[in-house]
């Protein structure tokens, strides 16, 4: 199909299969409707979406605004459910790698010498484990921790994503089911308020495809290039 580059801007987008009506409800909130959409030819849990949005919309400026803002909260979900559960690992794995350590050395003292050297690698053996148990219980502690400050951090950006989109609607109105955005609950956990933001930086990844630019004093969002027309 040719594109009318006088009358309308061209936007391409990457998104996971199972947030893309999710997705696109954010940006038929922003004026933007679906032109096509296929399966990503990299990804196979991706589609490509291409979009177009009158060039001479109302409220542009504001619109493209909202836009960066929304992007940003969005792709941040990702950062929230990669980082979730970063020092519950790590002390996790300090404590394996304490205990390998610690019986290795405690085995060899124990066959390697007798007397006094072999009673010390015993102990550093049991040390071992009982640095390993440590770490388990240290590990569920800061996991629970992290679980419940990571779903506080994605309420956050979910309610700010739907106000951004109750704005947008409010400057350029379309169908009543783009306003829906993002309505999941935290309430039980992270895994259920962020549910398919947990596979890294693909789940959501705008591409540069003859994309417009702010026409105001905005930044421009990072899937977009310039004005067409």
């Amino acid at each position: 199909m040719a594109r009318d580059y006088n009358n309308y801007d061209y936007l391409a987008v990457s998104v996971k299969s199972d947030q893309l009506e999710r997705i696109l409800q954010c940006y038929r909130a922003l004026g933007w409707t679906e032109v096509t959409t296929v399966d990503d030819r990299q990804y196979y849990d991706m589609k490509y979406v291409r979009l177009r949005r009158p060039h001479f919309i109302e409220n542009k400026d504001r619109l493209q605004y909202l836009q960066v803002r929304m992007e940003t909260a969005i792709n941040s979900l990702v950062t929230i459910t990669r980082r979730a559960h970063v020092k519950s690992n790590l002390v996790l794995a300090l404590a394996a790698v304490a205990l390998v350590c610690m019986a290795a050395a405690g085995i060899w003292l124990a066959l390697a010498f007798e007397g006094p050297l072999a009673v010390a690698g015993v102990i550093i053996a049991g040390c071992g484990v009982l640095v390993m148990i440590a770490g388990l219980i240290a590990y569920g502690v800061l996991r629970r921790r992290e679980k419940k400050a990571a779903a506080a951090r994605v309420m956050d950006k979910l309610r700010l994503t739907q106000s951004l989109i109750t704005e947008a609607v409010a400057l350029a109105p379309v169908a009543a089911d783009a306003a829906e955005g993002f309505d999941d609950e935290a309430d039980d956990g992270l895994n259920a308020s962020a549910e398919g933001f947990d596979d890294g930086a693909e789940d959501y990844v705008p591409s540069e495809e003859d994309g417009p630019a702010a026409d105001g004093d905005y930044p421009a969002p990072s899937g977009e290039e310039g004005d067409n027309g």
